[in-house]
C-alpha cells in the first residue's frame, strides 16, 4: 500500500478532529482495509460513524482516539470495507419474485398459465374461468398477466384481439400484459377500449400508438404512450394496496443487503412510490432508493411540480422517467442491418436473453418510439404527433431532469442525443445530467455527442445473460465489440458512467468476458479501482446523491459493506462471488453473515440475519 494513500487518509482525520474533539463515535471499524473511494482512492486502516453520517477514517490510532466507554469497536482482522453498491436500473415495482405469496384479489393481477396452452381458446377458458372463479362483479376491471413461451408470442400478437376477447369477458373492461415488458404493450377488450377512449381518445389518436384492424378499427393492441394511461391512471386497472405488496417488495430488497447493495434505482409507479413509502413510515426500508417519476407521462394536464432531489434520504426523487424510449431485445430500435434468422438460432427460444426472436416480425426495426414515422407494430395505426419528443421538450422547460430511462437500440441513442441536442440549442446547459440506462448498442461517433451535451449513463456491461454473444449473432463480432457498453470510451470522454448490478457486475466492467469466457470489447475494460468508483460514487452521481453517499468520506452517509474477501487482490472470476458479512445503512447494521453475527455477538433489533443463498431461495 502506497505511503501517500496512508498520509491522505490520516489527513482526513487531522482535519476533522478539532471539529469533533468534544463528540465520540457510535461505532468504529477498525483495523481493516477500508477502500474510500475518496477522489485519492485512499485505502484506510479505520472508520468512525457518528450517528448515521461517517465522523473519520484513517490510521486507527488515530480513528480509535474518537471511542468513548459506549463506543462499539469492531476489529474487521484485515477484512475489506467498502461503500454500499449502488444499483442505476432495476424494476422493483411489481412483486415478481414473490408473487405466490399474495393472492390474486391481493395483488390485483390474476397469472394466466401459458404452459397449459396451445390454442387462443385455452387462453379464453383460463380468462373466462378466473371471472367466475374469484366472483369478479360485472363492470370491474380486470389485469391478466402473461408469459407466452416461443411460438406462443403468435397468440397475443395475431390470434387474440379485442373482439376475442368480449368472449370470455362480455361484462368486464379486461387488460393483458403482452408478454413483454407491460409499459410497452398491452391488449384488452372492447369495453375497456369504450373506457380509454371516452376519456383519452383524443390523446391517444393523436400519439398513438395502437394496432388497428383491416377497416382502421383499434383490435386492443397498445404500445406506449396509449398503454401508460393505464397504468398510471387509476380510474382504469387498480393498483394493489400498499399493505399488501410492500411486505413482498421488502423480501427482494434484503436479497441485495446480502450482497452490499445499499442503492438502488429506477422509475416508479404511483402505487409502488406508496408501497415503498408504507415501508419507510414504519422503520422498514432497508435499502434506499431513488426513483424516476412514472406518473406524469401519458397523462395530459397531469402536476409536474415536482423538485429534482426532493423526498428523504430514504426515497427520493430522481427524474421525469418516461421508462422507456424502445423496446429491449428483439425489439429494441435499429438502423442497422440484423439477422434475424441468427437471431432465433441463438437465443434457441430463450425469453431472457435478446427477448423473443419471434416479436421480430411484428416490429422489424423494433420498437423505435421516438420515430413519428412509427405507428406501432406492422399493423399500428398512424400518428399525428411524436408524444415522447414533445414530453423531454416539456421537461426541459419545467427545469426538471430525464433519467430512468430505458434507451437499448442504436436508433433510438441517435434519435434522442439529436433531441436533446436541439434542446440544449434553445436552453444551453437544460439537459446536463440527464441519462440514459443499458448502454446496449450504442455507435461510437454517439459517445462524444453525448460528452458534449453533460449526460450521464447508466450500464449493463454485456447486458443480462450473454447479451454480446446475442448482439454478435444478430449484427457480427465487429458490432459486439464496438458497440455493447463502450464504458472505457464514455469515462475518458469524462462522462459519469454507473452500474447496473452489484459484484457480477463489477466483474464484467474488468473483465468483458461472457459466461463461456470469451472477452468482448477488450479495450473497454477498467481497472479495479474504476470499476468500484462506476459501482458507487458514480452510481451516488446519477441518483443527485453525490455529496451524501458513494464514497467513505466524512460527513457522508455511513452505507459501508464488509466484504467475505479482498476486493483488490482476489482472482478476477472471483469478484462476482463477492458476499457480504455485514452491511451498514447510515451506521446501523441491517444486514449480517450468521458467522460474523457469531464472531463479534452481535444482533443488532431490526438487522436481518441471513446467508445471500437463504434469502434467495424463499422466492
Amino acid at each position: 500500500m502506497g505511503k501517500h494513500i496512508w498520509i491522505a487518509a490520516a489527513v482526513i482525520v487531522a482535519n476533522i478532529s478539532v471539529g469533533y474533539a468534544q463528540q465520540t463515535a457510535d461505532t468504529i471499524l477498525h483495523n481493516g482495509k477500508i477502500l474510500t473511494v475518496d477522489a485519492q482512492f485512499s485505502i484506510a486502516e479505520a472508520v468512525a460513524i457518528l450517528d448515521d453520517e461517517v465522523l473519520a477514517v484513517g490510521t486507527n490510532d488515530d480513528v480509535l482516539k474518537l471511542a468513548g466507554p459506549d463506543t462499539l469497536k469492531i476489529d474487521l482482522k484485515g477484512r475489506t470495507v467498502t461503500p454500499g453498491l449502488i444499483n442505476t436500473h432495476v424494476h422493483l415495482e411489481s412483486p415478481r419474485d414473490y408473487g405466490r405469496d399474495l393472492p390474486p384479489q391481493q395483488r390485483r393481477q390474476f397469472p394466466l398459465n401459458f404452459r397449459t396452452v396451445r390454442t387462443k381458446d385455452d387462453v379464453l377458458k383460463q380468462i373466462k374461468d378466473i371471472i367466475a372463479a374469484f366472483k369478479i362483479e360485472p363492470g370491474e376491471w380486470v389485469y391478466f398477466s402473461t408469459q407466452p413461451r416461443g411460438d406462443q408470442a403468435g397468440l397475443i400478437f395475431d390470434d387474440l384481439d379485442r373482439w376475442e376477447l368480449d368472449k370470455a369477458a362480455p361484462d368486464n373492461p379486461i387488460a393483458l400484459s403482452g408478454g413483454i415488458p407491460v409499459v410497452n404493450m398491452m391488449l384488452i377488450n372492447s369495453k375497456a377500449i369504450e373506457k380509454l377512449w371516452n376519456k383519452y381518445g383524443d390523446f391517444i389518436e393523436t400519439y398513438g400508438r395502437y394496432w388497428i384492424d383491416e377497416s382502421g378499427r383499434p383490435d386492443g393492441h397498445l404500445e406506449a404512450p396509449a398503454v401508460r394511461i393505464l397504468l398510471e391512471d387509476e380510474e382504469f386497472i387498480p393498483p394493489p394496496d400498499p399493505q399488501h405488496v410492500a411486505p413482498l417488495y421488502r423480501k427482494n430488497l434484503e436479497e441485495r443487503l446480502a450482497v452490499g447493495n445499499t442503492t438502488i434505482s429506477g422509475g416508479l409507479h404511483t402505487s409502488s412510490v406508496r408501497a415503498y413509502q408504507w415501508l419507510e413510515a414504519r422503520g422498514e426500508m432497508p435499502v434506499r432508493y431513488g426513483y424516476g417519476v412514472m406518473s406524469t407521462f401519458g397523462i395530459p394536464g397531469a402536476d409536474r411540480q415536482f423538485e429534482m432531489g426532493a423526498g428523504t434520504d430514504m426515497i427520493w426523487i430522481t427524474s421525469m422517467s418516461s421508462r422507456a424510449v424502445d423496446g429491449a431485445g428483439s425489439r429494441m430500435c435499429i438502423s442497422i442491418e440484423r439477422d434475424s434468422e441468427a437471431v432465433a438460432a441463438a437465443e434457441g427460444g430463450d425469453s431472457q436473453m435478446m427477448g423473443l426472436a419471434a416479436v421480430s416480425g411484428w416490429w422489424p426495426r423494433g420498437q423505435c418510439l421516438m420515430d413519428i414515422e412509427y405507428g406501432g407494430g406492422t399493423r399500428g395505426a398512424s400518428i399525428k404527433a411524436n408524444y415522447f419528443n414533445e414530453w423531454y421538450d416539456q421537461v426541459a422547460r419545467d427545469g426538471l431532469r430525464s433519467a430512468n430511462v430505458h434507451v437499448s437500440g442504436n436508433d433510438s441513442h441517435s434519435r434522442l442525443i439529436s433531441l436533446l441536442e436541439r434542446i440544449d440549442q434553445a436552453n444551453p446547459g437544460s439537459v446536463r445530467g440527464w441519462a440514459m440506462d443499458h448502454c446496449t448498442l450504442i455507435e461510437p461517433e454517439d459517445v462524444p455527442r453525448a460528452a458534449k451535451l453533460g449526460l450521464m449513463w447508466s450500464c449493463s456491461p454485456l447486458g443480462e445473460g450473454d447479451r454480446a454473444p446475442m448482439i454478435a449473432a444478430a449484427f457480427g463480432d465487429k458490432v459486439a465489440h464496438t458497440y455493447v457498453a463502450p464504458i472505457k470510451n464514455m469515462l475518458d470522454a469524462g462522462m459519469n458512467v454507473s452500474l447496473e448490478g452489484e459484484w457480477a457486475g463489477v466483474e464484467n466492467l474488468i473483465t468483458r468476458k461472457d459466461t463461456q469466457g470469451r472477452v468482448w470489447g477488450p479495450d473497454q475494460r477498467v481497472d479495479r479501482e474504476t470499476a468500484l468508483r462506476i459501482a458507487t460514487q458514480n452510481g451516488a452521481n446519477y441518483v443527485l446523491k453525490g455529496d451524501r453517499l458513494g464514497s467513505i468520506e466524512p460527513g457522508k452517509l455511513a452505507d459501508l459493506v464488509v466484504l467475505d474477501r479482498d476486493y483488490m487482490t482476489i482472482p478476477e472470476e472471483e469478484i462476482s462471488e463477492t458476499r457480504s458479512l455485514m452491511t451498514l445503512l447510515g451506521g446501523k447494521p441491517v444486514f449480517l453473515h450468521p458467522d460474523f453475527s457469531r464472531e463479534y455477538s452481535l444482533r443488532p433489533e431490526g438487522a436481518i440475519i441471513s446467508t445471500y443463498e437463504e434469502l434467495v431461495a424463499r422466492r
